[in-house]
C-alpha cells in the first residue's frame, strides 16, 4: 500500500494565461490564519511561492493515490474531531480516510460498495463537509438519474438532495450505505458542492435548479431511518448560478461574516452569497419529504472575481483562510489566491497536472493546502519552503 511520498514535478509555461507579475506584499492574513508572515522580499504569498508561480517555489508533495484506493477523488476534509484525519469522497461511490495524514504514520482505510442502496445516499458523490458541532458529515451528488427504480414505485429524476452521515467510523461496516446514512432532503439533484453552516444545517450548490439551497436536517432520523419530516429548507439565488457538468462548484461559508463563497463554475466567476439577506418567498414543490420548504427572495449575490478579470477558467474548489481566496482552476491546473476585498489575483501557483484535474481544497491545522487531483487520482499537498 501507498503511503505519504514527496512528488518533484518540473513548472511549465501556461500558454492560456497572460498576467502581470504578482507584485502583492506580505503573506500575513487574518487573525484566524496562523501562517507565518512571508518573509522579506516575498512578492506574493509565501504558499503559492512568493509570486514565482513554479513548482519548484513550494514543497509539493503526494499524499494518496490509487494505492490507497484514491480514484477520481473530488472533494476531502478534516475531521473536526479527530486530528489529522482526512476524508476523501470520490465518483466511484468511494470513500477514503486518511489517519494521520501526511505523515510517516499514515494509514488509509478505503470504503467502496456499489450496491443500490450507496447508489442512492452516495450517488456520483462531488463533495464533503464536515460538523464541527457533532462531528457528522454531509455529501453532495451530481447525478438526475433514477436511483432507487422507475415510478410510480421508485424516485424521479429531481429527487436526489444532500445525504448526513456519522463521522464515527467505528459504526461503518463496509461502506457508505443506507445503515450508516443519518437523515437525507431531497429535491436538488445534480449536487455540485457542500459547505456546513451549523450543527446540521448545510448550503448546497443545487446544480439541477441553477441554485443554492440551504439544508437544515435539524434532529437525524438516526442511522438507516427514513423520517425527514423536521427538515426546512431555503432556496436561494435559483438562476444566479450554473452548473458545469463533471466540475464540482465547491463553496465555503465564513462564520464571522455569514458570507458564502461560491465556484459558480458554469458562469466563470467566484460568487458570494448574504447569507442574511433575502426574505421568504413561495413554497417550493414538489415537496418529497414533506418539509418546509420555500424560496428566499431578492437574496444579494454578488461576483468577487471573473475568469477573465483574475485569469481562471473552471473554478471549482475554494478556501477561504484570512484575507484572501483559494481557488483551483481545474481547466488549466492553478491554485490562484485572490484578494476578498476586491476579488483582485494576489498570487497563484502553476502545478504539473493534466488538464481537468484540480477540484476540492482544504487547509490542514498547520496551514498547509491539500487539494485533489482527479485525473491522476491523488491527493497533494502544498507547502512553503522552509526559510534558508
Amino acid at each position: 500500500m501507498a503511503h505519504f511520498r514527496s512528488l518533484t514535478l518540473p513548472s511549465f509555461a501556461l500558454a492560456a494565461l497572460s498576467l502581470a507579475a504578482c507584485t502583492a506584499p506580505g503573506g500575513g492574513t487574518g487573525d484566524d490564519d496562523d501562517t507565518p508572515d512571508a518573509p522579506t522580499g516575498c512578492q506574493g504569498l509565501e504558499l503559492l511561492g512568493c509570486g514565482e508561480h513554479g513548482e519548484d517555489s513550494v514543497i509539493v508533495e503526494l499524499i494518496a493515490d490509487s494505492g490507497d484506493g484514491v480514484n477520481t477523488p473530488r472533494d476531502l476534509a478534516f475531521h473536526p474531531d479527530v486530528p489529522g484525519q482526512l476524508w476523501i469522497v470520490a465518483e466511484d461511490h468511494s470513500l477514503v480516510v486518511l489517519d494521520d495524514a501526511g505523515t510517516a504514520d499514515q494509514q488509509a482505510t478505503t470504503l467502496g460498495n456499489l450496491g443500490p442502496s450507496t447508489v442512492h445516499f452516495y450517488a456520483v458523490p462531488s463533495g464533503i463537509a464536515f460538523s464541527a458541532d457533532n462531528g457528522n458529515w454531509a455529501s453532495s451528488h451530481e447525478t438526475d438519474e433514477l436511483t432507487q427504480g422507475a415510478p410510480p414505485f421508485g424516485t424521479p429524476e429531481d429527487f436526489m438532495g444532500p445525504t448526513l452521515w456519522t463521522g464515527d467510523l467505528s459504526l461503518y461496516d463496509t461502506a457508505p450505505a443506507h445503515g450508516q446514512h443519518l437523515d437525507m432532503l431531497h429535491n436538488s439533484p445534480n449536487g455540485m458542492g457542500i459547505a456546513w453552516e451549523q450543527e446540521n444545517t448545510f448550503w448546497y450548490f443545487d446544480g439541477y435548479h441553477s441554485a443554492i439551497t440551504r439544508y437544515a436536517f435539524n434532529n437525524d432520523h438516526g442511522l438507516g431511518g427514513a423520517d425527514h419530516s423536521d427538515g426546512e429548507t431555503a432556496r436561494y439565488a435559483e438562476g444566479d448560478v450554473s452548473r458545469k457538468s463533471g466540475t464540482p462548484s465547491h463553496l465555503e461559508f465564513v462564520h464571522e461574516t455569514d458570507e458564502l463563497y461560491i465556484a459558480d463554475t458554469g458562469n466563470d466567476r467566484i460568487a458570494v452569497l448574504d447569507c442574511t439577506s433575502g426574505t421568504r418567498g413561495s413554497g417550493v414543490q414538489p415537496n418529497y419529504d414533506g418539509v418546509d420548504q420555500y424560496r428566499m427572495d431578492d437574496a444579494s449575490i454578488t461576483t468577487l472575481a471573473t475568469g477573465d478579470d483574475a485569469g481562471f477558467n473552471n473554478p471549482s474548489g475554494i478556501a477561504v483562510r484570512g484575507d484572501f481566496v483559494y481557488v483551483t482552476d481545474n481547466r488549466n491546473g492553478n491554485i490562484l489566491a485572490l484578494s476578498r476585498t476586491d476579488g483582485s489575483l494576489v498570487d497563484w501557483l502553476e502545478l504539473d497536472v493534466p488538464a481537468d484535474s484540480l477540484m476540492g481544497i482544504e487547509f490542514d491545522a498547520d496551514g498547509n493546502l491539500y487539494v485533489v487531483n482527479y485525473e491522476e487520482d491523488q491527493v497533494l499537498r502544498i507547502s512553503p519552503k522552509p526559510a534558508e
